[in-house]
This record gives structure tokens, C-alpha cells and sequence, in this order.
């Protein structure tokens, strides 16, 4: 019996729940070297593409533990502010826990219902989180209501789509969550007045950048 949405939605956020004590070391310590360095040369690349400023307001949706934060903090500096946020309530508190500071705002919500402000942020990024947003559609055009005129979206993996796919598809709680065909994301940024300028696809990185 295929589950229920509501349903879907209560294993995903559990499934983040349980382990947001552990995320960082799951995914980022690098086994060879005992830091976490594991992405180095990805961050590097993806921090590369980001148009980020000085002073820029961001809203890291779906941010998790926060990783992206000391990145974000580098080039925004205390100029600008960084909002966290996250529908699940243990990957906050770890985040909390890791990151703290007057430019940082933490907010426990679905990226859905997300309470900004209209055209409050020059940038949102959707780093590893895309695939898990439960109504895609809603969650875009929620974004793009927060995203100042002329600001960037941007979603990125450090894996492909295809890559993404085939690595959830091991876990019944994510099994779903998946990144839309080209074709259907260039649509869902269309309808909400977001331009697609860059969309790279390839084995180990995935990087979409549109304007609003």
C-alpha cells in the first residue's frame, strides 16, 4: 500500500530527526583524514558560483546542521544576516548548538510556510534540501515571494540528479524525494518569474542559479 502524504511527510521529518546529532560526521568528516574536509573542493567550487556580497541577506532553506553557515558568514560578514531554516526541530537545535552570532536568525518551519518578509533576502539557497521539500511547487514559489527583485536562487547537491535519486531510493523515509526533471524545474522557476541563468547536472555536482 502506497503511504499517505501526511504520512510521507511525518517519516521524512523523523528520518532528519533521528540524526541530526550524527549529520556532520555522516556526511562531512572525511574517514582518510579525521576532519571535515570530505567536500572541500565541492564548497569551493559552489562558493565560487554563489554571487554572494558582503552585506547580503540570505535564507539558507532547509539548512539542516548548517552546514553552509561558516561559508555564508565568510563573505556576508556581520554586515549582513543568515536565517537557518529547517522543518525539523532537532537539525535546529544542532544547528544552534554549532552556530551562534547577531547575524544568524534560526526558525523552526516548513519551507512552505516560511515567515519572512516579501522581497526580504538578496539570496536563497537550497543546498541539499530541495529534493525534501513536500510540495515543491508551494515551496518555490514561497521562496521566490521572500527573494528581492533581481535576487538569486539557487539549489545545489553535491551529487546529480540521477545520483540523488539512486541514493535515496535505498531508504523508504526519502525513497520519494527526488530532484524534478530538467525540464519540470525550468517550469516550476518559470511560473514563479525566475529565470534559470546556470544549470550544471553532472556526476558529483548539481547547480542551479536563477533571478528573480
Amino acid at each position: 500500500m502506497k503511504a499517505l502524504p501526511d504520512e510521507v511527510y511525518r517519516q521524512r521529518k523523523q528520518f532528519f530527526d533521528d540524526r541530526a546529532g550524527k549529520w556532520i560526521d555522516m556526511w562531512y568528516k572525511n574517514p582518510k583524514t579525521g576532519k571535515y574536509d570530505k567536500h572541500q573542493k565541492d564548497f569551493e567550487r559552489l562558493f565560487l558560483l554563489l554571487p554572494l556580497q558582503r552585506g547580503d541577506h540570505v535564507l539558507d532553506a532547509g539548512c539542516g546542521v548548517g552546514v553552509l553557515v561558516p561559508f555564508i558568514l565568510d563573505v556576508i560578514t556581520d554586515q549582513g544576516m543568515l536565517y537557518e531554516l529547517d522543518f525539523s526541530e532537532k537539525m535546529i537545535e544542532e544547528n544552534k548548538r554549532l552556530h551562534t552570532g547577531d547575524s544568524i536568525r534560526h526558525i523552526v518551519s516548513d519551507v512552505e510556510e516560511a515567515p519572512l518578509d516579501d522581497n526580504s533576502c538578496d539570496m536563497v539557497i537550497c543546498f541539499s534540501a530541495f529534493p525534501h521539500f513536500h510540495d515543491k511547487a508551494r515551496a518555490v514559489r514561497e521562496l521566490a515571494r521572500i527573494l528581492k527583485p533581481q535576487g538569486t536562487f539557487v539549489v545545489s547537491h553535491f551529487a546529480s540528479a540521477d545520483g540523488i535519486k539512486k541514493h535515496h531510493a535505498s531508504c523508504r523515509a526519502v525513497m520519494h524525494d527526488v530532484l524534478p526533471e530538467r525540464a519540470e524545474m525550468y517550469q516550476l522557476f518559470k511560473n514563479e518569474h525566475l529565470n534559470i541563468e546556470t544549470f550544471i547536472d553532472e556526476p558529483g555536482f548539481y547547480y542551479v542559479m536563477a533571478k528573480k
